[in-house]
């Protein structure tokens, strides 16, 4: 049998296309284009809306950090390296992505914290930008919703002088948070890197003064939104759930602040949690009820767009299963 005949009907069309195309450009002096278009190094803005139920919920980016394996209390450099090997991400250091939330009930807008302003460098910082490209102004937002009062969740309260951003919201957040944080004697006995967070924990209460709502304990907000405690990465550290049409979303702070690590590792923990045992406590507890209930979590530091599940593996462990991109929302 000859080559020719060999040929099926797709070859030859294709060929013939080809052949045609060729001969059609070259018949106008078109040929292949060759300026090179600059590289852009930068993505598009982090902006990602999400239905539950009758609400939508919009996550805002404000940037990340770069954070070194130092930052980590436990387990060694070695074992943290092999957990970010596992997940495809480079030794040494982990890539800190920063979300904030805003919960649009249809007749409130629903601010959960807020990003770092300027306090954590030039990659960060993006979130009033964000929150502009969505058509929201600060003086639109009616609810502030805080997990804790750490920089990179307060701090885009605040304008460079210290003003406050969101002029008419109601801020909530938790008793037990707001006190430890504006002491002096807890300041005094805090690890060295938090020691700056009390000062600007102390401005945002002033500047905040009379519409700061506290709580303690489970307590329902209204609007379907309930907070509860997840103490350990800071005393009074919160999570809040979402619910709308027999929806659930639970919005969970820094109870993870790296998923390539502390689903492997539940244990895992930073040097500024101000108790290891409670914030092992509190993330163990979330991912049993996020798994057994197959409730959808979102947390600052989980890689944006952050949406996603928990699974239960065999040996103890767990595995984050992010959300598929929703077309639409």
């Amino acid at each position: 049998m000859s080559i020719s005949s060999k040929m099926n009907r797709r070859d030859f069309l294709g060929g013939s296309a080809g052949i045609v195309t060729a001969t059609a450009l070259s018949s106008v002096g078109i040929s292949s284009a060759k300026a090179a278009a600059p590289i852009v190094g930068t993505q598009v803005s982090q902006i990602y809306r999400r239905k539950l139920g009758s609400y939508e919920i919009t996550v805002l980016g404000d940037g990340y950090v770069d954070l070194p394996n130092e930052i980590w209390a436990n387990p060694g450099a070695d074992e943290i390296n092999g957990y970010l090997a596992d997940a495809y991400q480079p030794a040494g250091s982990i890539r800190n992505g920063v979300n904030a939330y805003l919960i649009n009930t249809g007749k409130k807008l629903i601010l959960v914290d807020s990003g770092a302003a300027g306090l954590f460098g030039p990659n960060a910082g993006l979130f009033p930008g964000n929150l502009s490209a969505v058509g929201v102004k600060p003086e639109d937002i009616d609810q502030v919703l805080i997990t804790h009062i750490h920089p990179d969740h307060v701090a885009g309260l605040l304008t460079n002088d210290g003003g406050v951003v969101v002029p008419n919201g109601q801020v909530h957040v938790s008793g037990t948070e707001l006190n430890y944080w504006t002491d002096a004697e807890a300041q005094s006995k805090a690890v060295e890197i938090s020691k700056p967070w009390f000062d600007l924990a102390r401005g945002w209460q002033a500047a905040y003064d009379g519409r700061i709502s506290t709580f303690e304990g489970e307590t329902d907000l209204g609007d379907g939104i309930t907070a509860f405690p997840l103490p350990g990465h800071s005393p009074g550290h919160t999570g809040y759930r979402v619910e709308s049409e027999g929806e659930s979303l639970l919005i969970i702070g820094d109870a993870v602040i790296s998923a390539a690590i502390q689903f492997a590792n539940p244990e895992a923990g930073a040097i500024w949690d101000t108790s290891a045992e409670d914030s092992i406590k509190s993330r163990k507890m979330l991912f049993d009820m996020a798994a057994a209930d197959r409730t959808a979590i979102t947390a600052t530091h989980i890689p944006f767009p952050s949406f996603g599940y928990v699974d239960n593996r065999a040996d103890g462990s767990y595995a984050y299963v992010p959300e598929e991109w929703r077309y639409g929302s």
